[in-house]
């Protein structure tokens, strides 16, 4: 399984890194926007955890390029943030095609227990028809 997480504080990739890898998990970490974008396009990653709150780029601004492409629904992606999201925000990212909202600060659990789902339902690249 392998996870991209887009994520600008240092000390909160290398934790999720370290805990996804123990759970036999590739997980890939970029720390900022655009790069992060660049790798949404380049790869197929069976989930990508967004930040949502990052400079000069941020993950609204990859939500919205993904969607102005038609590539949003067909991306396990899971918005990741400490940001203040509204609840028609977080509605609206949801209808987009964002699969599900994670926040900060973290459990290991909730995080381990939403990544955990697309592996088990069977919906990560080596699946997808």
């Amino acid at each position: 399984m392998r996870v991209l997480l887009i994520e600008d504080n240092g000390d909160i990739a290398e934790m999720v890194r370290l805990c996804l890898e123990s759970q036999d998990t590739t997980c890939s970490v970029v720390g900022d926007g655009k790069e992060g974008l660049q790798s949404i396009r380049k790869d197929n990653f069976d989930v990508i955890l967004l930040d949502l709150a990052m400079p000069e780029f941020s993950g609204f601004d990859i939500l919205k390029a993904l969607k102005e492409e038609d590539q949003l629904k067909s991306k396990n992606i899971l918005i990741f943030t400490a940001s203040s999201v509204t609840d028609i925000e977080e509605r609206d990212m949801l209808s987009s095609g964002a699969k599900g909202v994670i926040r900060k600060p973290l459990s290991i659990d909730n995080l381990i227990g939403a990544v955990e789902r697309f592996r088990q339902s069977g919906n990560c690249h080596e699946g997808y028809t």
